[in-house]
């Protein structure tokens, strides 16, 4: 059984370091980076849309979860304390998806964008949690 375990952390160490997995976690730490960074930019916005969908101390709201979002992007890209940057992303998602892209209330017209924003999310949400366990097996 214990040779199973070491053959399945020697093939997810050499998954870690291959080509195909690092250019994946450069697209996705550096696609969220961009996300954060877009959402620091413009909190004010951001920070009446959420206050529009009832997030509690919008402003306040909006810059944490930014910035947690800009640190899991960063550490995801870099590589760099992967479960807590990970877990920082899956984090953002798991707090933000339903609350800001709440489909199942919105207005007919309004129902389909929030949709596709949820799914969008709920994709982005489980690759944090593949990279979460990649990371936790390093």
């Amino acid at each position: 059984m214990s040779d199973l375990s070491d053959t399945d952390d020697s093939a997810a160490q050499s998954s870690n370091t291959s080509t195909a997995f690092r250019l994946g976690r450069l697209l996705y730490g550096g696609v969220l980076t961009v996300m954060a960074v877009d959402g620091l930019r413009n909190a004010e916005a951001r920070a009446q849309y959420a206050e529009a969908k009832g997030v509690p101390m919008p402003a306040a709201s909006n810059k944490a979860a930014h910035g947690l979002l800009l640190f899991g992007g960063i550490g995801v890209s870099l590589w760099r304390l992967p479960r807590l940057a990970a877990l920082a992303v899956a984090t953002f998602f798991l707090g933000v998806t339903p609350m800001m892209h709440d489909f199942w209330a919105a207005e007919d017209d309004e129902a389909q964008q929030e949709q596709i924003n949820f799914l969008k999310n709920t994709a982005l949400f489980g690759t944090a949690l593949a990279l979460l366990g990649v990371a936790s097996r390093e």
